[in-house]
């Protein structure tokens, strides 16, 4: 594995200024695990069910037990998130100084920007499986990863211009203590 983190190789100097808490989950380590709680907004329409089932996207819930486990390997990072008992997976990787990450066939290329207690993603490209998808279809795919009370924070929203919410989810994790 090389002696820097994925999020350390893409955001260069900038991570050595973000805080402890974000610098933690996003360290060298070769498994990581985080407990917390989120709640989930879902689009309700039929298509916007059918992306998020597609992308393995959690449904509407509120309040659900989240558990985030991270497997780290010299390619890059698997998250595999457990919201109650439903499963999302994703592949992290560098690719040229961006994040990409893959759910399923969908495969997202974000931004990264740091600042001491957050980071920003932005949506660069996206593609399903080998087909480009002009990002001018998507109103808004991003996520922001924060530290408010001593706690790491997320929030991840989507949606699609003409269907709307695909689905936003927010909320905290701490490390699970081994």
């Amino acid at each position: 594995m090389s002696a820097s983190s994925l999020y350390a190789r893409i955001l260069g100097a900038s991570y050595e200024r973000l805080s402890p808490i974000l610098k933690k989950i996003h360290d060298t380590r070769a498994t990581k695990c985080y407990v917390g709680r989120c709640d989930i907004r879902s689009g309700t329409s039929f298509i916007a069910r059918f992306i998020a089932r597609f992308a393995g996207l959690p449904i509407a819930k509120t309040d659900v037990p989240v558990e985030v486990t991270i497997l780290s390997e010299a390619r890059g990072e698997g998250w595999t998130r457990m919201f109650g008992t439903q499963r999302m997976r994703s592949r992290l990787m560098d690719r040229n100084r961006r994040l990409q990450e893959r759910l399923g066939p969908i495969v997202l290329t974000f931004e990264l920007a740091a600042e001491a207690e957050r980071i920003v993603w932005t949506l660069h490209s996206a593609r399903l499986a080998w087909i480009p998808v002009p990002i001018s279809w998507l109103l808004i795919c991003a996520a922001t990863e924060s530290v408010e009370n001593g706690r790491y924070c997320f929030d991840v929203s989507a949606q699609v211009r003409g269907i709307g919410l695909i689905v936003h989810y927010q909320g905290w994790l701490v490390e699970r203590e081994q």
